[in-house]
């Protein structure tokens, strides 16, 4: 395998005010009463060669971004560009051909395989859809994706039910890897997994990236998972980014409460070391109706009146840190509590 490693150079996919909402029908006419605010003005950006981590938890938006970016569920309002194209205007065949560049691993690899195909078939299948009509030719690059995934030529001809989670999951990684696409979306790629076997799935798409120099965007709620593979780290809560920042200084130093109490919240592997949990109280608000303001004052430790009545903006607080609070001020500062 090349060890050659790719520098990243300039924004391959730019996110600007994402908004995606679910509609909630009622009545004999089922009638819209109200949405779900899933994404609520979402912007980021994911460079050339690296791996961009959104993280949060259970429910927080971060798939529904994931999707939304790949147009596999429609939005509301906002942009995506990818290498400059705006992905949410192009037309069919257009949005067919982008999708040689932008391909996704998906969550369970139980149910995103189909169980009555074989996993050559499977993995030949978007090559067909793309124009790859050759036969040899398509064998040719299923025998090459196994081999890049650690798994046999024999395969090919084996049934997903034959195989173990973490195979499965290396067929999905071999089937995004088929039309050698720039930048992949990986839907929390390892949580259906063994422990075990999560860390020979990063170390697999860690290898490959080193190799052909792709970009990820690595979605996750672990965020142990998350400091292992990501290069930047973004903090979604209730659909909106509430933290982003390079990995280093995100786990060195997080500025938002929220952030700082996942992080609390990652074992320590030394038994001698504690580390003071800070424990949230409350549970989720329903993004069918936030909480005005900030949408963590409700659970926040140190939620003061501002926070109950205006939403604090997302803005640089430190080179490279952006921070969506009102006690924390620029330069990284907390605001003294009353």
């Amino acid at each position: 395998m090349a060890a050659s490693v790719h520098v990243a150079q300039k924004d391959l996919l730019v996110v600007q005010n994402l908004k995606t909402y679910f509609p909630v029908r009622s009545g004999v006419f089922q009638r819209i009463s109200a949405w779900v605010r899933a994404v609520d003005d979402v912007s980021f950006t994911v460079r050339e060669g690296e791996t961009f981590g959104l993280v949060g938890e259970s429910g927080c938006g971060k798939t529904t971004v994931s999707r939304s970016i790949l147009r596999l569920i429609p939005s509301n309002a906002g942009t995506v560009f990818f290498d400059g194209q705006d992905v949410f205007n192009l037309r069919a065949n257009e949005l067919k051909a982008l999708r040689r560049n932008m391909q996704i691993v998906f969550q369970d690899p139980y149910s995103s395989l189909d169980p009555r195909m074989p996993v050559g078939d499977i993995i030949a299948e978007s090559l067909l859809i793309h124009g790859v009509k050759d036969r040899r030719q398509r064998n040719a690059v299923v025998q090459e994706m196994l081999a890049k995934v650690g798994l046999n030529p024999y395969h090919a001809h084996r049934y997903p039910h034959e195989f173990s989670g973490g195979q499965r999951q290396r067929i999905g990684i071999a089937r995004a890897l088929a039309l050698n696409p720039r930048f992949i979306v990986c839907d929390e790629p390892v949580s259906a997994l063994d422990v075990s076997i999560q860390s020979q799935i990063l170390n697999l798409l860690k290898d490959l990236q080193r190799e052909y120099g792709f970009s990820y965007l690595f979605v996750a709620h672990d965020l142990s998972v998350v400091e292992h593979i990501s290069d930047r780290v973004g903090v979604m809560y209730l659909g909106k980014l509430v933290e982003l920042t390079g990995r280093e200084d995100l786990y060195r130093e997080p500025l938002h409460p929220y952030t700082q109490a996942l992080m609390s919240a990652i074992p320590v592997p030394d038994p001698r070391r504690r580390r003071e949990r800070i424990v949230l109280k409350g549970e989720v608000p329903s993004p069918l109706n936030p909480p005005s303001g900030c949408r963590f004052h409700p659970r926040c430790p140190i939620a003061q009146d501002i926070c109950k009545h205006e939403e604090p903006a997302f803005e640089e607080k430190r080179p490279a840190h952006f921070v969506a609070c009102h006690l924390v001020e620029q330069g990284g500062r907390s605001t003294p509590i009353n």
